[in-house]
């Protein structure tokens, strides 16, 4: 059976079609969790604004207000920490399963060449042979390249992943240092 068979290329051609469909429909899936994830955050922000004029509206003096809304500093930061964390955890599931396709594709296109390389090399003239191992080998070292960049990326990723975690923290810790004064000052 050779690689150029023309109903194995309709094949590769109608799969690679639906995997092309399939990305798309992942994209489009990830975009329109981000712009529920902007309406939702910008309903949030619109209903706090509308509570914090009916409060400052309803409140007899500053000191008052400052009370009833405990810690604006802090609620806007953890807003934005909620916001970015989330947007964060969408964009790392779209990498995720786009690398996963990417990988399923590679393996595809690896076992593809291997098939070819077999089957040219049985039907080519013996002298070829070290031409055809040399082929192979020139396969092989790509493979492990790719896999050594593929697990050196997703190690980069996975360090992202644990600074972006330990930034919101200390962001957080600090912001609740900081708004403590406030905090006192308001009360008194």
């Amino acid at each position: 059976m050779s690689f150029w068979n023309p109903e194995q290329y309709a094949a590769a051609q109608r799969a690679n079609l639906e995997t092309s469909f399939a990305l798309a429909n992942h994209a489009f899936a990830h975009v329109q969790k981000v712009v529920e994830l902007n309406l939702d955050t910008f309903k949030s922000a619109v209903g706090e604004s509308q509570e914090a004029v009916l409060h400052a509206a309803s409140s007899k003096s500053p000191r008052e207000w400052f009370a009833l809304r405990a810690n604006p500093l802090e609620q806007a930061v953890a807003r934005t920490q909620t916001y970015y964390s989330r947007l964060f955890s969408i964009a790392t599931a779209a990498q995720t399963e786009f690398a996963n396709v990417a990988n399923e594709q590679y393996a595809e296109h690896q076992r593809r060449l291997h098939h070819f390389v077999d089957d040219a090399g049985r039907h080519v003239p013996a002298a070829s042979e070290p031409a055809i191992t040399a082929l192979k080998s020139a396969i092989n070292t790509v493979s492990a390249w790719y896999e050594s960049t593929r697990k050196a990326t997703q190690q980069a990723i996975d360090a992202a992943e644990t600074n972006v975690e330990a930034v919101n923290a200390a962001v957080s810790k600090t912001t609740k240092r900081a708004a403590e004064p406030a905090e006192r000052a308001a009360a008194k």
